[in-house]
């Protein structure tokens, strides 16, 4: 009998109801990362993940001999993609490669030095979650969220527009992190990442807050694993709207006129193909979308948090509920 590779059955599903998760997936081997994880709620699918070390002459990150030709940019690998229907081929930023397979639903680094279960959780796996979410149908964006009025907000911008510190600073202001470097949309619902937030060391120090991690991926990282007891995401969180990151002289929360929507959100696509969910990303643009403009003084960092989150909880409550898209396999 054929098997479906996306449903969401496995065959121990005591496995994966005990598996931390993140992106829809349950995630066996990063029981050592568990605390940046979060707790299974139902439908998730069990994905493996293998490491090795590369042997002496392994050219890593190469792609597969007589595989299909980069057709596709991962943002949060940051290297081109060699992606099909069953497997992708990917840089790991720092050297090695990772093969993502959706018959087998594993994922396997080949690095030159072990990675770690908290390596693995983030930010490494954001590319498996960038290529599960194009086989199932899904949008992933290039995109930190927070949930402020029972709705998630997305928070997109370029490299270097603040994403992890604005993140961590609503955080601070109370609100709930539903991820901090890649979204993955099921329809309308949100499908959560790790619960942590990497900083930079100027952030870092300004807040007080982070363990230095040293380079790991493309950059050096102080990662503040968030509190378990600090609050959750309800289920079936929904995308309430987009906030556009801008660095400006002065603090301004704007709307984004409509014209000016599609364009940030196909350059805010993980995968760099046409969307998945065509119909899905049109009707993104129907919901709020504003543009915080704030000057780039970390002292200020708190006031604007807590400007904005007041922002987005009105804007919550005013809005009618987003009209869903049709999920695609649970999982």
């Amino acid at each position: 009998m054929h098997r479906d590779p996306d449903a969401p059955a496995t065959a121990d599903p005591a496995t994966a109801a005990a598996a931390p998760t993140a992106y829809g997936l349950a995630l066996p081997d990063l029981a050592g990362a568990a605390h940046l994880l979060r707790p299974a709620r139902g439908g998730e699918t069990t994905w493996r993940v293998h490491r090795r070390v590369a042997g002496p002459g392994e050219q890593d990150g190469a792609p597969p001999t007589g595989g299909p030709p980069p057709d596709g940019h991962d943002e949060a690998a940051g290297h081109t993609a060699h992606l099909d229907a069953e497997r992708a081929r990917l840089g790991v930023p720092g050297g090695g490669s990772v093969l993502v397979d959706r018959a087998s639903r594993t994922t396997t680094f080949t690095t030159p030095h072990p990675l770690s279960d908290a390596e693995v959780v983030h930010p490494h796996l954001a590319s498996t979650a960038v290529t599960v979410a194009h086989w199932r149908g899904r949008l992933a964006l290039h995109a930190a969220a927070v949930v402020a009025g029972g709705r998630a907000w997305a928070l997109l911008g370029e490299r270097g527009a603040g994403k992890s510190t604005a993140l961590y600073s609503l955080v601070r202001a109370g609100l709930v992190p539903v991820t901090d470097d890649v979204l993955v949309l099921d329809g309308a619902r949100v499908l959560p990442g790790p619960r942590c937030v990497d900083l930079r060391l100027p952030s870092a120090e300004h807040f007080g807050a982070g363990d230095d991690l040293g380079v790991v991926g493309r950059r050096r990282r102080w990662r503040v694993a968030l509190e378990q007891d600090a609050g959750d995401l309800p289920d079936d969180v929904e995308l309430g709207g987009f906030v556009h990151l801008a660095w400006g002289q002065s603090t301004a929360v704007d709307t984004v006129p409509a014209q000016h929507r599609l364009p940030a959100l196909l350059d805010a696509l993980a995968l760099r193909l046409p969307p998945a969910d065509q119909v899905g990303l049109l009707r993104l643009l129907a919901l709020p979308t504003v543009r915080l403009t704030r000057p780039r003084r970390l002292e200020d960092a708190e006031r604007v948090a807590d400007a904005l989150a007041a922002h987005l909880t009105r804007l919550s409550a005013s809005a009618p509920p987003p009209r869903p898209t049709t999920p695609a396999a649970a999982g």
